[in-house]
């Protein structure tokens, strides 16, 4: 049974807690530090995980610690906890193991998605008093769960070509009107009693970023479509809910919307651009590619490195195409791969464009030594002129990815209502 209805009324005692942690003598803080704050079936959290979780939000979306903003985000702050101990023990139970590699290769993409310098992440997240194993928590629950999906449930996702025609049907459509280059934080809303908590964390947010906190960290930490820093590209006519369609429009770029209720949740979204649909766009040629990373640890020797490269090579050998190389690249541990669509030749950084400018489709280039990771590419697809419209295979993907997120929210909440949730403080 869960009880987290309790949630918004017992959080003055935690904020209590957590106000006066810092202001005992050390025993009391280590006693204080282990009092349970939560019960997640078998699992517990701790008043420090809160603590140490509670800091890292603060940190990483530039919100001010103060008594009033904790008071505002424990509630989601709590509810994404519990929601990633439940991932983890689903992962366990479907016996998933995700490797300190395979954080450490988490770990490195944030640093990339950040401009950091590598392996900086987690010293500064200790210089600031954050310990680095509540972010290690985080990633691990995110790479177990992103397995648990593709394991339980991409065999549901189907996209037959008729979807596929509707979509390059909308899109030829919209040619000469409007699109919109976005991004959004999402707020789902599975249970009724949790709708004015939900809300109200949706006008918190807006409140922060229109006092500078910045959008990318915020969707990051609080959205559940956050993990790119929300962004979803550019879109048109028939590619958003019709209502979020329309608030988008009606905005200048940097400005966002208020919160808009969907069936599902509450979504906020952000105008980064706009342009005319199938209009100045020529910019030469373009590119699907496709990165296949293998990452190492600090501290393997170069013949451990090489030899990562060199099964990840042996994997890939059995893959004719960039669907292939996605679907090898699961069975290589701490490997993962990213695919980015109508990239301009011209826009490659000086490192990676002699890889691929002449890399035959399908074919896999000479490795990118990163330091503490190795990186080859495939070219998925060639266009002379970026104005064109996106390749089946590119819709295919959008559209399976779409569907496998309806699905992933409704595996999260049927987890949630069959767990066992308590809140002790």
């Amino acid at each position: 049974m869960i009880s987290l209805r309790s949630l918004a009324i017992l959080f003055t005692g935690c904020l209590a807690l957590l106000s006066s942690f810092a202001l005992t003598s050390e025993a009391r803080a280590a006693d204080e530090a282990q009092r349970v704050a939560a019960v997640v079936n078998e699992d517990i959290i701790s008043l420090r995980d809160l603590e140490q979780r509670m800091h890292m939000v603060l940190l990483s979306s530039n919100l001010p610690d103060t008594l009033e903003t904790r008071s505002r985000l424990l509630p989601q702050v709590m509810r994404r906890l519990i929601d990633e101990r439940l991932q983890i023990q689903e992962a366990e139970r479907l016996k998933i193991n995700v490797t300190a590699t395979d954080i450490a290769g988490g770990i490195a993409t944030i640093e990339r998605q950040n401009r950091m310098p590598a392996g900086q992440f987690e010293p500064f997240l200790q210089s600031r008093g954050v310990n680095p194993e509540t972010m290690r928590q985080q990633v691990r629950a995110e790479l177990g769960w992103a397995q648990v999906i593709r394991r339980e449930l991409s065999g549901e996702v189907h996209v037959g070509e008729e979807s596929i025609d509707t979509r390059l049907q909308a899109l030829r459509a919209n040619f000469g009107k409007p699109e919109y280059l976005a991004a959004e934080i999402f707020l789902s809303v599975d249970d009724s009693r949790h709708e004015d908590e939900v809300r109200n964390l949706a006008e918190r947010l807006i409140e922060q970023m229109r006092l500078g906190a910045p959008f990318s960290a915020l969707a990051m930490q609080f959205s559940q479509t956050g993990a790119s820093g929300g962004n979803l590209g550019w879109v048109s006519e028939g590619m958003l809910d019709q209502d979020l369609f329309r608030a988008l429009a009606k905005l200048e770029p940097s400005t966002i919307t208020p919160p808009i209720r969907t069936n599902d949740g509450y979504h906020i979204l952000l105008l980064l651009d706009r342009r005319t649909a199938g209009q100045g766009l020529s910019v030469g040629p373009t590119l699907d590619v496709l990165s296949l990373e293998v990452v190492s640890l600090p501290s393997a020797t170069l013949p451990e490195r090489e030899a990562q490269l060199t099964r990840l090579r042996e994997t890939l050998a059995a893959g004719k195409n960039c669907d292939d190389f996605e679907r090898l690249v699961k069975d290589v541990p701490s490997a993962s791969a990213n695919r980015n669509n109508k990239v301009p030749l011209k826009q490659l950084p000086a490192n990676i464009e002699p890889l691929i400018s002449n890399l035959p489709i399908g074919s896999l280039s000479q490795p990118l030594d990163l330091g503490n990771s190795r990186r080859l590419f495939a070219v998925c697809q060639r266009e002379d002129d970026s104005g064109g419209l996106p390749s089946r295979d590119a819709i295919r993907q959008r559209i399976e990815d779409e569907q496998l997120d309806v699905l992933a929210r409704r595996y999260l909440r049927d987890l949630r209502r069959s767990a066992f949730v308590e809140i002790r403080i």
